[in-house]
């Protein structure tokens, strides 16, 4: 049955099925045995514990002193070996011993070579202090970049029909310079740089002084649309400007000019015109970056920097990030760029930091400016600039090589 269901009677029925509990021992039995126990002899027994214990400390005792004097041997040994590294390090104590010291004079060598070694290895790896005089990947093109090298520049167009400039570096040929230019325009690997097959142009080109003549063919397709001939126009714009050459003269094969659907008459371009454009950051496939200009002439240096900070177009992406603010000013022909917080250049993405700087540098010589100055930023040297006076701006942007290529 359930415990709970357990009452009183049934309890006490439990009881009474109890066995009974009794002894039959006799109270003269029970005192017997009890005298019996008080009688019999102690056992040998009782005494094992105590004889096994006091051979314990017997045999400790025995054993005691050598391994005190063991221990005291050890530590002073250690306090020996201490004191002598002590002495090392303070003069006017104990000297060490001979081999203690050779061995220490020798630790100390090999420390100082492996320093030497380190600081060597960090001036390889740092090369702040060498900044100048190693070449840098640096995105546009100098005058650093040539050192007896040549150089022609080409206006490439992507498939949003954006005109991109691009300069090609190149080994003299002792060629005729235009018609070295025509042929790299062939080989140039536009689909590879994520752009149409722009390149050569359907007409023929001829040099007059500082004058290029470009005759088109009867058939080219430079006409139909303002999206089509704007990107025609800048290519050749940007194909022989930073030359020395003043202006690019088109013509019909009847040498009449010609004429464009939407430009109408359409004779040259001016190939040394102030544009006063803002440059930004373009990639037409998503792995490409190319730094182009806009091409709408603000009028000044300010008004184009200030156009940098914001592109109005989706294709085009600002080089200046929004929490990095500055000032502009112009004196003796050089435009200064100052920093309202101190900038650290390491603090950006290296591409970045290169975009913003070679963006401006670019925006500033659209400006008919030959020197740029940069002031409040940590870094004096840094990638191939020197930040401590004017930097002279790019000859020309997007720089390529193809001399192992072609």
């Amino acid at each position: 049955m359930n415990q709970s269901e357990w009452k009183d009677r049934d309890i006490e029925e439990l009881i009474k099925r109890l066995p009974q509990i009794k002894d039959d021992r006799t109270s003269q039995y029970i005192h017997a045995r009890m005298d019996r126990k008080k009688k019999r002899p102690y056992s040998f027994k009782r005494f094992i514990p105590a004889v096994a214990a006091l051979a314990a400390i017997f045999i400790l005792f025995l054993l005691a002193p050598p391994v005190l004097n063991q221990f005291s041997e050890t530590g002073m040994e250690k306090s020996e070996s201490d004191m002598s590294v002590s002495s090392g390090n303070s003069e006017g104590k104990m000297e060490l011993a001979p081999e203690r010291k050779e061995s220490v004079a020798q630790t100390e060598a090999k420390k100082e070579d492996q320093a030497a070694l380190t600081e060597s290895g960090e001036k390889e790896n740092n090369p702040l202090s060498e900044d100048l005089k190693e070449p840098h990947t640096r995105l546009s093109l100098y005058k650093d970049d040539l050192m007896g090298k040549e150089f022609y520049s080409f206006g490439l167009v992507s498939t949003d029909a954006v005109p991109i400039p691009v300069s090609v570096v190149d080994e003299p040929t002792g060629e005729d310079w235009l018609a070295r230019h025509e042929q790299i325009a062939e080989e140039l690997p536009e689909a590879e740089w994520g752009l149409e097959d722009y390149l050569p142009l359907d007409g023929e080109f001829s040099l007059d002084k500082d004058r290029v003549i470009f005759t088109l063919d009867s058939h080219h397709s430079y006409s139909g649309s303002s999206a089509v001939e704007y990107a025609f126009y800048h290519s050749l714009q940007y194909s022989f400007q930073h030359k020395g050459l003043d202006e690019v003269i088109l013509r019909e094969h009847d040498g009449s000019v010609p004429e464009f659907s939407s430009t109408g008459e359409f004779s040259k371009i001016d190939l040394n015109e102030k544009d006063h454009t803002a440059y930004y950051l373009y990639s037409p496939n998503g792995r490409d970056r190319f730094l182009v200009p806009d091409n709408i002439n603000r009028g000044s240096i300010k008004e184009s920097i200030q156009a940098m900070k914001t592109a109005e177009t989706g294709l085009f992406q600002s080089v200046i990030p929004k929490d990095i603010n500055f000032s502009v000013t112009e004196a003796d022909g050089v435009v200064t760029f100052s920093f309202l917080n101190e900038l650290d250049l390491n603090t950006l993405d290296e591409m970045a930091a290169l975009e913003m700087i070679e963006g401006i540098l670019l925006t500033s010589k659209s400006s008919g400016f030959d020197e740029a100055r940069f002031e409040n930023i940590k870094q004096e040297t840094w990638n191939g600039f020197d930040f401590t006076g004017p930097i002279e701006t790019p000859i020309s942007p997007n720089k390529k090589s193809l001399i192992n290529d072609m």
